[in-house]
């Protein structure tokens, strides 16, 4: 049993400046589910889970976990005792240790990355892994895990946040129909101009005196919040005026800020943003519009890429992402109890507490279901 959520920290873009057109994609959504997905990386892998998914709502047992140590004692409906262990942490530095000496090319292609790599004179390949569908599940993952309020100062947010992917910190501009972005992330510096999309548009109800409630939009765009006010005509104002606050749970982003609009008089601006989807959404895309090569030698990845934010060159330390990896899983402890196919969990992570209990009998369906509607 193995989770999969790594810290890399290492130089991913290096790009001083480029312009990107992206145009968010729900194919994969809508045709993949958790299980195609592993299928993909591992057929074998994907049997294994679905026939463990299928026997779990009638064990009974335990799994323990001590830094990253996972013991499972379980019976299952015949009798049948599953038992074993599995140190995360170890196995992945053994990873680690095997990527310090491994060389190979990689290509990547429509969002399917091919690869073949050789290792103390053994060669494995990777065929048809779907990196889009991959990138976009992390993404995800990562942004519903997100807590946190960020403030907004004339259209710009200031980030200094922990994620699961890492610690990101630096500015990100939404005004002026675009989205630019100077970022220090876990994949290294990351400056980009991003063109919204003609559907960038959040609608808002704000009660103002005397008109009482009105209705307008933040129309990301064309980089105006735009609004009736009735008998006074329809208000267009720059997003560069806007000040206040977006706050993140659980795949939510709120916005609420306020729009000087004259003579002493704000505006009330308030939308809920489903930011955790949308995000996945762009990164799947983005992905598939990649096209690229790359050599792994020692354990580095050199690989020029050509895709939405132009021609970029990126080095990735194989060896430092996995490692991370490592250290990640041996900060997780605690137990799962299984019985009557329900599973309590009591563990503690990286990332905080886990205290919550789960319907094993949902589980085979949602492996199944396409992950667009499980979101």
């Amino acid at each position: 049993m193995s989770f999969t959520d790594l810290s890399p920290n290492q130089d991913l873009f290096n790009e001083e400046a480029a312009t990107v057109d992206l145009i968010p994609d729900e194919a994969f959504l809508s045709s993949n589910s958790v299980l195609s997905l592993l299928a993909a990386f591992d057929p074998s892998f994907a049997d294994l889970v679905a026939n463990f998914a299928d026997d779990l709502p009638a064990a009974s047992g335990q799994v323990l976990v001590d830094d990253g140590l996972f013991e499972v004692n379980l019976l299952l409906a015949d009798d049948t005792a599953l038992t074993g262990s599995f140190d995360a942490p170890a196995t992945l530095r053994i990873y680690a240790d095997l990527a310090a000496v491994s060389d190979g090319t990689v290509t990547l292609s429509g969002g399917i990355l091919e690869a073949a790599i050789a290792t103390d004179g053994e060669t494995a390949a990777l065929s048809g892994f779907d990196l889009s569908a991959a990138a976009s599940a992390l993404v995800l993952s990562a942004v519903n895990a997100i807590d946190a309020t960020v403030p907004l100062s004339n259209g710009a947010f200031a980030l200094d946040l922990t994620t699961a992917l890492g610690s990101i910190s630096g500015t990100i501009d939404i005004a002026g129909g675009d989205l630019n972005l100077d970022l220090a992330t876990p994949f290294g510096q990351l400056v980009a101009d991003i063109d919204f999309q003609d559907d960038a548009i959040f609608p808002f109800t704000a009660p103002v005196p005397v008109l009482g409630d009105i209705t307008g939009a933040v129309d990301f765009n064309s980089g105006n919040i735009v609004a009736s006010l009735g008998p006074f005509g329809d208000l267009s104002v720059p997003i560069s005026a806007l000040s206040g606050e977006l706050t993140f749970a659980d795949g939510f982003a709120d916005l609420a800020a306020t729009l000087p609009i004259g003579s002493g008089l704000n505006l009330p601006v308030a939308t809920d943003i489903e930011i955790g989807p949308l995000a996945s959404e762009y990164v799947a895309g983005f992905v598939q519009d990649l096209e690229g090569t790359g050599t792994l030698t020692n354990g580095i990845l050199d690989a020029t890429v050509a895709g939405p934010l132009g021609l970029f060159e990126t080095s990735f330390d194989v060896v430092a992402f996995t490692s991370q990896g490592a250290n990640f899983f041996a900060g997780i402890d605690g137990s799962v109890d299984i019985g009557n196919g329900i599973a309590t969990a009591s563990l503690t992570t990286p990332l905080g507490d886990i205290n919550d209990s789960f319907d094993l009998t949902t589980l085979t369906p949602a492996l199944e279901t396409p992950v667009a509607e499980l979101i």
